[in-house]
């Protein structure tokens, strides 16, 4: 069993705790989250687990299955394509607005960020590499709250991805647009890195809604 929870904070730390295990993969998309089975390993009564699927539910995570617990949400592909509709728009604008802000500094930390994303071997390291990536990518814009509205729309997106994809997922693909973006980046080439960007997300856009319909790659 692991070891009780405080009593105070049950509720809200066994929901962090649910959180990053989901995030981890320990159940996939559709899976059923067992009541009596989490009142056990983390030696708890069943009201502060309600408790925490409850607030789980709220953000998206689970979907109550009423008397038996709760299944880990799959998000549906019609949400899916908003959320990478949204995508092009916000992130096109970051990067616009990033370009100019751009030195050697920060093409180097670029090329580094994107060195140890290529060798990353598990699914939260590739996740976090790219997301690394990204916010360096467009870090010189200077837009905190688009920066927050990027990781808000990526956020149901990456947890979906660790739990249904993997770093062998366009592998080469995915390493070779980011070095393009790098590379366009570098010689002010604003045009062509809004192209590459687009079609960077439209292509991971069609593996997630593969993975989404089950014709995905693990």
């Amino acid at each position: 069993m692991i070891s009780s929870l405080p009593a105070v904070t049950t509720a809200s730390v066994l929901a962090q705790r649910l959180r990053e295990a989901i995030d981890a993969g320990r159940w996939r998309p559709g899976e059923l989250v067992r009541q009596e089975q989490i009142a056990a390993e983390y030696g708890v009564s069943r009201i502060p687990v309600r408790e925490a699927l409850a607030q789980l539910q709220s953000e998206g995570l689970l979907e109550i299955a009423h008397y038996r617990g709760a299944r880990v949400s799959r998000p549906q592909a019609v949400e899916i394509a908003e959320l990478f509709d949204l995508r092009l728009l916000v992130e096109g604008d970051l990067l616009a607005r990033a370009l100019g802000g751009h030195d050697q500094r920060s093409l180097r930390e670029l090329t580094r960020l994107q060195d140890r994303l290529e060798d990353a071997e598990d699914r939260l390291g590739w996740i976090s590499g790219d997301i690394a990536f990204h916010e360096a990518l467009y870090g010189p814009a200077e837009r905190p709250r688009s920066l927050a509205l990027f990781r808000q729309l990526r956020a149901p997106i990456d947890r979906f991805s660790v739990q249904a994809l993997g770093p062998g997922t366009r592998k080469q693909g995915w390493a070779d647009e980011h070095r393009q973006l790098i590379a366009a980046v570098a010689a002010g080439e604003a045009a062509a890195a809004k192209a590459i960007l687009e079609q960077h997300l439209q292509a991971t856009r069609a593996v997630v809604l593969a993975a989404c319909s089950g014709d995905g790659e693990n």
